[in-house]
Parts: C-alpha cells; sequence; structure tokens
C-alpha cells in the first residue's frame, strides 16, 4: 500500500515551461511581425502611400536583436527544462531500486505450474 501512494506523488513541476511557452509565443508573433516588416521593405512603393506602423517600426529598427535574444532564452530554457526532467528521473528511479531489491524474493510463478 505505502509502494502505490508513492507512486501516486505528484510530480515536480518544471519552471522552465513556463518560460517556454511564454517566450515561444512571443517568438512566434516576433518572427511574424518582422517576416512582414521585411516583405513590406521589399515592396516600398507600395509601402510609400501608407503609414507604417510603430511594430513594423520596431521591427525595422531592432527586430533582429529582439528575434536573437529571444532564441538565446529559448534554447537556454530548453537545456534548463531537460536537465530538470532529468534530475528529477534520476530521483524517481533510486527510490524504485531501492523497492524492488527490498522485494527481490524468490516467487515460483504459479501459472507455470501443471495442475
Amino acid at each position: 500500500m505505502s509502494s502505490y501512494t508513492k507512486d501516486m506523488s505528484r510530480p515536480t513541476r518544471n519552471p522552465f515551461y513556463i518560460v517556454l511557452g511564454i517566450i515561444g509565443f512571443t517568438f512566434t508573433i516576433t518572427a511574424a511581425s518582422y517576416c512582414l516588416s521585411v516583405l513590406r521593405g521589399v515592396r516600398p512603393t507600395e509601402t510609400l502611400e501608407q503609414k507604417s506602423h510603430p511594430l513594423e517600426e520596431l521591427m525595422d529598427r531592432h527586430g533582429t536583436n529582439l528575434l536573437t535574444g529571444q532564441l538565446i532564452i529559448l534554447a537556454i530554457s530548453t537545456v534548463g527544462a531537460v536537465a530538470v526532467d532529468h534530475i528529477n528521473g534520476q530521483k524517481n528511479q533510486k527510490p524504485a531500486k531501492q523497492e524492488k531489491l527490498s522485494s527481490d524474493t524468490y516467487k515460483p510463478d504459479s501459472s507455470l505450474e501443471t495442475k
């Protein structure tokens, strides 16, 4: 009964998943905005009549730096998430191995016995 309650314990939450979700979302928006900014820059004759949006001006000035910074944060967060998951997996394996060693007693399999 006690091994069942140990197995049902709540796994440790990984804080890097929150960072990955937020930065992943903002990276998607930034990349799409940057692509639109580049496309509008390729066709400058059509954009001369229209006033540029403040987001487009931001992407023109700082788009590359924003994307680079977000990629660096995504890379660091990914490595951190994998490391935390690995450490939690190692912690969960140690009690299971100890429990298996303590319950290793020879018990013949009754299904293999002939009647």
